[in-house]
């Protein structure tokens, strides 16, 4: 399998390990990297050495079959629309694209072409991620009851310098759409999207950035049971995502890389995942190795066998609805209705905005 990245910057780190990694097992063969920067193509070659800078991006993916598309946000509709019309399949980062409205015709480009499409929720392959959705599923926790998820992260003013960082028309917002994501992908994942959500989206006293660097909100699931949000690059020095479902029989902490799950019995508390690095500096080339190598793993095997990836594009595409949802009561000042899968797709925000 022949493939192409398109973009070398901060958020290759991961990708280029996991390649690294998997080259021999999986027989991939890296044959172009697509940047304007020489020094980022060095960098790609000193791993692949067989990998020829090309540019435009889309003069990459010429004789690939698999696309990795690393490159901002705003650039993902076009380039993995131009893989699909050349038959690539795509690892794309998340998130999909700046709203839903262009995510959801990036998904239908690829479900029209009959491409395969993952997206880069790794949390979703690390253990403690697994072990959370099979605790909903299996039942282990009951009926839920409510719950939190609190991304307290920090970033210093030197991120938000990049041109482009924290905008609305380059990353389609901040803390929610570009950090948070993982973990509401998680919630949603493992509970499916709520009916309608609340939020308000500010910028703190320490960054300057256009977009938000905090968010509170509530996420309403229907019957009284609700999760609360605080995510913020601003909570120095920052510690590990933290998501906490309480249920009837049982209740689930997830901390980072570790999930805890307390049987409201009394029984003994069951844990999975380690007590590791849990990756919350802004260089994938920092986060366990691993959850970015069982990704790609699961991508390229689903591509070729003609399957859905544990991170599909389409499932992707629901994490999406609720950001756009709470960044449009953000603005808005009011509960916003979530649509339901295969419903009509949010719109793109006024003004263009994000939040």
């Amino acid at each position: 399998m022949k493939v192409a990245v398109l973009g070398a910057g901060l958020a290759a780190g991961g990708h280029l390990r996991a390649l690294r990694t998997l080259a021999g097992e999986l027989d991939l063969d890296v044959v172009a990297v697509a940047t304007r920067d020489e020094t980022r193509a060095e960098r790609v070659r000193s791993l692949f050495p067989g990998a020829q800078r090309r540019w435009p991006a889309e003069a990459a993916l010429d004789g690939a079959d698999l696309a990795l598309v690393l490159t901002p946000p705003d650039t993902h509709l076009e380039l993995v629309g131009a893989a699909a019309a050349r038959g690539v399949h795509v690892l794309v980062e998340k998130p999909l694209d700046l709203t839903a409205d262009r995510a959801g015709r990036l998904v239908a480009a690829t479900e029209a072409a009959g491409t395969g499409l993952a997206v880069c929720f790794q949390h979703r392959a690390k253990e403690a991620g697994r072990g959370l959705k099979e605790a909903v599923a299996s039942g282990a926790l009951g009926p839920l009851v409510g719950g939190s998820l609190e991304v307290a992260w920090w970033r210093p003013q030197s991120y938000y310098d990049e041109p482009g960082r924290g905008s609305h028309a380059r990353d389609g917002g901040g803390v929610l759409i570009t950090q948070a994501i993982h973990t509401l992908d998680l919630l949603v994942w493992a509970l499916g999207p709520p009916r309608r959500v609340v939020a308000t989206a500010t910028r703190s006293p320490v960054h300057d950035l256009e977009a938000e660097d905090t968010v509170t909100g509530l996420l309403d699931f229907g019957g009284g049971t609700a999760v609360s949000v605080f995510v913020t690059t601003a909570a120095f020095p920052g510690a590990a995502e933290r998501l906490t479902l309480a249920g009837g029989r049982g209740t689930t902490v997830l901390d980072g890389p570790r999930l805890a799950l307390h049987p409201n019995d009394g029984g003994p508390v069951r844990t999975l995942g380690t007590a590791g690095p849990a990756g919350i500096g802004p260089d994938t080339a920092e986060m366990p190795a691993e959850w970015h190598v069982e990704i790609l793993r699961d991508a390229v095997t689903a591509f070729r066998a003609g399957g859905e990836p544990l991170a599909s594009g389409r499932s992707a595409l629901v994490t999406q609805t609720v950001v756009q949802a709470l960044y449009v009561s953000a603005r808005n000042g009011a509960w916003e209705p979530v649509p339901r899968p295969g419903a009509a797709r949010v719109g793109a925000l006024p003004d263009g905005g994000a939040g």
